[in-house]
């Protein structure tokens, strides 16, 4: 038996999309292998559902618990996993604990966003970044990179070479979903009216303010007269000025804030259309999950969007926005419909079982 020890930070709180990953990895191989199981080490509860019999969590005492749980991570968590001993170490996002005694090291890269995006992260996890990002990377005796876009950009700026690429696993959810029970849901919602649909985090590399302004303009041209722009998604970095034009045209810009995992399926099977005009992403998780509840997306043209897309997306530069614009009414008034059957995964996920057992 393979025991592979876990950074649990990653699945404290409401997930985010890297938490959510490195959940729905565990879970994937718990589903798939018995020779694998998994310690998780944490300062908080964990209020995820996770595998009893092949998960087992170890949270450090209550007055870790104050510590910021990057901090606790890096510098305090070796006392856990070092007592545990587990044959590998998972860091669900490069970084890997000081002084642990471990000797292989899985990692994962979602993202180069101290290099290419600073500007939407905190002070504490850019200086993270820039001490140990890379040195962190380089110890590790597999690499894993979320898309083939993020596995081009290590290889740029790091020259480290990827040794799997993994998309997201998307929860089961996410699919299509019989009409009548989507506009039932809706309606238990409050939504009865056509809508466009955006997700993400409100900070300046999401561009939601060219969506705003892009709907707003077409409004104004009576294009898309019945529609309203919904937006999910919590305030994050620099928000104040997408607040001010959400407040700017009520009942036509609907804030949704954070919306469940069991509901969003239903936002995404009602939308007419989903808008992710990202200047950078990782992979695109929200982009994915759209197109497989059959709802066709407006997504900017770089490399890990068409990704995230199955290439079967409509790609805009968001800088443009007659471009924008005239996409967004193109695609309403096209009224294509995603074949689910041509929507084929093409990374490497049928490896990391047998990656993660030849270290073992």
């Amino acid at each position: 038996m393979i025991k592979i020890g876990v950074d649990g930070r990653l699945l404290q709180g409401k997930l985010t999309g890297v938490g959510k990953y490195v959940l729905n990895l565990l879970n994937y191989i718990c589903d798939n292998t018995e020779s694998i199981i998994f310690s998780i080490y944490t300062n908080k509860p964990l209020e995820c559902s996770l595998r009893a019999d092949k998960i087992t969590v170890y949270q450090d005492n209550a007055r870790m618990g104050k510590i910021k749980p990057m901090v606790w991570s890096k510098l305090l968590s070796f006392r856990l996993i070092n007592q545990d001993k587990p044959d590998i170490f998972f860091a669900g996002d490069a970084f890997v604990p000081l002084f642990i005694k471990a000797q292989k090291i899985v990692s994962v890269v979602h993202d180069l966003n101290a290099i290419i995006a600073p500007e939407t992260m905190s002070r504490l996890r850019l200086v993270t970044d820039k001490l140990f990002f890379e040195k962190d990377i380089k110890k590790a005796s597999v690499i894993i990179t979320n898309s083939y876009g993020t596995a081009d950009k290590l290889k740029q700026y790091h020259h480290i070479d990827t040794t799997l690429v993994v998309h997201p696993i998307m929860d089961k959810p996410y699919k299509v979903i019989e009409d009548g029970l989507v506009q039932e849901k809706l309606k238990s919602l409050n939504i009865n009216y056509p809508y466009l649909l955006t997700v993400s985090t409100q900070e300046p590399r999401k561009n939601m303010d060219k969506t705003i302004k892009a709907f707003i303009n077409l409004k104004v041209r009576e294009q898309l007269k019945p529609y309203k722009l919904l937006l999910v998604g919590s305030k994050g970095w620099k928000a104040e000025h997408i607040q001010s034009m959400i407040q700017s045209y009520p009942g036509e810009v609907m804030s949704l804030g954070y919306v469940s995992d069991e509901l969003m399926p239903y936002l995404y099977n009602g939308a007419k259309l989903f808008v992710f005009p990202s200047s950078y992403e990782g992979f695109g998780m929200p982009a994915r999950e759209a197109m497989l509840c059959g709802t066709n997306v407006v997504v900017t043209d770089i490399p890990e969007l068409r990704e995230a897309t199955f290439e079967k997306g409509a790609y805009i530069n968001p800088e443009n926005s007659k471009e924008f614009e005239d996409c967004i009414v193109h695609v309403i008034e096209s009224g294509n419909i995603i074949n689910q059957n041509t929507l084929n995964n093409t990374d490497q996920l049928s490896l990391l079982i047998g990656t993660l057992e030849s270290l073992g």
